[in-house]
């Protein structure tokens, strides 16, 4: 089969097979065999993987089409073929000894995070042993027992120059996370150092001024003196303002050779972070510095190349990096005897029966499922709440009233897509504002350095000469600017699971389509309800909620191997 056939059966799209020809007529042994690797590492990468094991297996790779059973050439030859390619001898592409072809920039980001973690691995730790005040102050940071999650962690951030803190949605990690910087205060304190410039940082804007706001609230649990919490700071940056992104592309400012002002770093909503940025936030981040990695493997990893915090809790499980990640497993925001919670325990865990079972339950109102008859009468029920959004131009009421409801969507266009979705609530609300200034809920979707806007940040656009919008920042509060001004941006009636993430809801309306799909995965739908403070309501067959549960989002990486590697 030529490249020509794999595209003619919808097996590799145009962009993969002409990238895969412009690699090969750089080199006068290319062959077909070559090519169609490359093809595949191309139709990986936009997957979000980050390499393509040759070998796997065909049901892997398209899962959902027929192919003919000559697909793929024998695994051995298509290795020797890659080996004896000049593309794979210090050009564009890699073959490691696992047989993962990559393109050389993801093969060298892998191998600069591990680099990053093992040079971090041999730095003496702010606290070696057993200090005279270090049980009085585990004592009173973290009550309860001797061997509390909550109290390993903080261990782990004394004993290594980069932890991690995991756990889903209401296990108390915020709070965990500022008695941790607590202890690292007093730490640094009581060896006879300064005391440490402290950094919080997360992916989006929004999820960053989630983060302040936690971190305000936590101090209030924190039993420390007023000392130690006037140096817990109340508000938190986005990555890429921290690493001085600049405007032309994925260029920052921030590097080894201009490191971040900062000796205890903490990164929340790590899931989100992809291996390019990490990389970047890595190699800002001073040698000494601590650095805390926060967030819940098991929700949807970056929408760019990577799963680098599932990969860096892997390594700690399985390699010379060991004993970093500390779980955080019981949940305070939700009762046990609660629908919602016991709905989130039993997606993650993938128990389709209980889920079954929650979405049956007559007598909760916090756990509602309808059939796709019933999407009509839920569009009619949003309409009601986007209409008292709509009915203000105040700031902080209508960025109030957004974080009660929103409808999530696993897919932008199509019949269920958040598109059409924004479009059916835009329809109910045509009639709802005449004489009034016309208001549209947005969600910024490309960073802007110049502006200090940043994907995923909120605003509210009201019409006026010219339209202005007031953006939701991560540290300025609300800020005004031009429509004419903004980066690319889209109405926000319905988002994408992938947008709401790092956002939480009171009430989420989940909306699935009639039909499976491969983008439906347990990640996708546990991200998707976890949004929920208080309720989710679900629009959609049984048979396809049953079906994601099944499916896990599997990504390919060689960052495990790295790390092992680079810690010889």
């Amino acid at each position: 089969m030529t490249l020509s056939d794999y595209q003619s059966l919808g097996l590799v799209e145009l962009l993969d097979v002409e990238l895969a020809r412009a690699l090969g007529r750089m080199t006068s042994n290319s062959s077909a065999e070559v090519e169609l690797a490359i093809a595949l590492t191309s139709r990986n990468v936009r997957r979000g993987h980050t390499c393509f094991p040759v070998g796997m297996a065909v049901s892997d790779i398209w899962p959902w089409e027929a192919t003919p059973p000559d697909t793929l050439p024998n695994p051995a030859a298509w290795k020797d073929a890659l080996n004896e390619s000049s593309l794979t001898q210090g050009g564009p592409l890699v073959l490691d000894a696992a047989g993962r072809l990559y393109f050389r920039r993801y093969w060298q980001l892998e191998r600069d995070i591990a680099r990053e973690l093992a040079a971090r691995s041999v730095i003496p730790p702010l606290l070696a042993g057993e200090a005279t005040w270090l049980g009085a102050a585990l004592d009173e940071l973290f009550p309860g027992e001797p061997d509390s999650p909550q109290r390993r962690a903080g261990r782990n951030a004394l004993r290594h120059r980069v932890s991690l803190l995991c756990g889903g949605p209401g296990t108390g990690k915020t709070t965990t996370v500022a008695a941790i910087v607590a202890l690292l205060i007093q730490g640094r304190l009581h060896e006879g150092g300064a005391a440490p410039k402290v950094m919080l940082l997360a992916p989006t804007g929004k999820s960053a001024a989630r983060l302040g706001e936690a971190v305000r609230q936590a101090k209030g649990r924190v039993h420390a003196s007023e000392e130690v919490l006037e140096r817990i700071p109340e508000q938190a940056t986005t990555v890429h303002r921290a690493l001085g992104m600049q405007r032309a592309g994925m260029h920052f400012r921030r590097n080894a050779d201009l490191p971040l002002e900062a000796d205890v770093i903490v990164v929340d909503e790590a899931s989100m972070i992809d291996l390019s940025l990490m990389r970047q936030l890595l190699e800002a981040t001073p040698r000494e510095a601590t650095l805390l990695i926060v967030g819940d493997p098991d929700q949807l990893t970056s929408v760019e190349a990577g799963s680098v915090l599932r990969d860096l809790v892997t390594a700690s499980a399985r390699t010379g990096w060991r004993g970093r990640v500390t779980h955080l497993t019981k949940t305070y925001r939700y009762d046990d005897q609660q629908p919602l919670g016991q709905l989130v325990a039993a997606i993650r865990n993938g128990d389709s029966a209980s889920v079954e079972a929650l979405f049956g339950h007559q007598g909760a109102n916090d756990v509602v499922w309808n059939a796709p008859e019933g999407l009509q009468s839920e569009l009619d029920r949003a309409a009601v709440h986007w209409a008292k959004v709509l009915a203000t131009v105040d700031p902080a009421e209508h960025f109030e009233l957004r974080g009660q409801y929103v409808i999530l969507s696993a897919f932008r266009r199509g019949r269920v897509g958040t598109r059409r979705l924004g479009a059916a609530i835009q329809e109910r609300l045509a009639t709802t504002q005449h004489g009034a200034p016309r208001v549209t809920p947005i969600i910024i979707e490309a960073n802007s350095h110049e502006l200090r806007v940043y994907n995923g940040d909120f605003a509210m656009l009201v019409d006026g000469q010219p339209p202005t919008a007031t953006v939701q920042t991560d540290a300025d509060g609300f800020r005004k600017i031009a429509e004419a001004r903004l980066p690319q941006f889209s109405d926000a009636f319905a988002l994408s699971v992938h947008k709401a993430q790092g956002s939480e809801f009171d009430e989420v309306l989940v909306v699935l389509p009639r039909e499976d799909a491969p983008l439906l995965t347990r990640e996708l739908l546990y991200t998707a309800v976890s949004r929920a403070r208080k309720r989710v309501r679900l629009v959609g067959p049984k048979q396809v909620v049953a079906a994601a549960l099944e499916r896990r989002a599997q990504r390919y990486s060689g960052l495990v191997d790295a790390i092992d590697e680079a810690l010889g």
